[in-house]
């Protein structure tokens, strides 16, 4: 691929995750604001309830109230008579949702920096599981268009990911891939072009993300680099319901 081909690409791409990268959802440069950044939580919605009027009491509401009190008081002593507790229609109980995380790595971090058809990726050492050189990948039956199959590397069989077909799926790749850039402690690996080398990240180099989006996977933008950082965790989860980037 040639340095226009890969210029383009590069721009192209970044340029459609920066669409799925509205302005509400990301963290302002500690240099624009006083506060300290730290990853936001998605707040979980507390029920309404329904506000009852207050009640006057009087004598005759005095009088119904006690008679109310010996029925009840009579059903609960005759076994034979269940106690049944009736929950109000109007008052439904809300399951708290799964919150979305971003990383939070420390205000420098190293993170290692990779090309997959052109385009710059980098994911934090902390999250590198390891970098094998590539071998021989057997493919397997019924899997999804972008899983290359299994590289057997000391007796372990790692999954291999077409990382082209998985970021990019309306791409195909023209060019073999040299490594497998492994994922967290897990036997999932990404393959990959060429390795671009480490390099230390300052928090404030990062244009992060406060909501998932589209793009759970995506931690944020390394602006100068003008680069995707990988949310490893997410990514993991998007690989092992067997979808990639659009889901399939």
């Amino acid at each position: 691929m040639s340095q226009a081909s890969q210029a383009k690409a590069m721009q192209d791409y970044f340029q459609s995750l920066l669409n799925d990268v509205d302005t509400s959802e990301v963290k302002s440069d500690p240099s624009e604001t006083p506060m300290a950044i730290q990853p936001a939580r998605m707040a979980i919605p507390e029920p309404e309830l329904p506000v009852a009027e207050p009640t006057v009491v009087t004598q005759e509401r005095t009088l119904q109230l006690n008679q109310l009190l010996s029925t009840v008081s009579n059903v609960v002593e005759a076994p034979e008579e269940p106690t049944v507790i009736v929950v109000p229609a109007e008052v439904e109980s809300v399951q708290p949702e799964s919150v979305w995380q971003n990383i939070s790595p420390e205000k420098e971090f190293p993170a290692l920096f990779f090309t997959v058809s052109g385009i710059t990726f980098a994911v934090p050492l902390t999250d590198l599981g390891g970098i094998h050189q590539l071998q021989k990948v057997t493919p397997l039956f019924g899997k999804p268009e972008w899983f290359s199959g299994v590289m057997t590397h000391r007796d372990t069989q790692l999954n291999v990911v077409d990382s082209t077909r998985w970021f990019m799926p309306e791409q195909q790749n023209s060019e073999d891939y040299q490594y497998l850039v492994m994922l967290g402690e897990s036997q999932w690996g990404i393959e990959c072009h060429t390795l671009i080398g480490t390099e230390t990240l300052r928090y404030e180099q990062i244009k992060w993300r406060d909501k998932p989006g589209k793009r759970p996977w995506l931690a944020g933008m390394v602006k100068e680099k003008r680069c995707a950082l990988l949310h490893v965790q997410e990514l993991l989860t998007l690989l092992q319901q067997g979808v990639n980037i659009d889901g399939q």
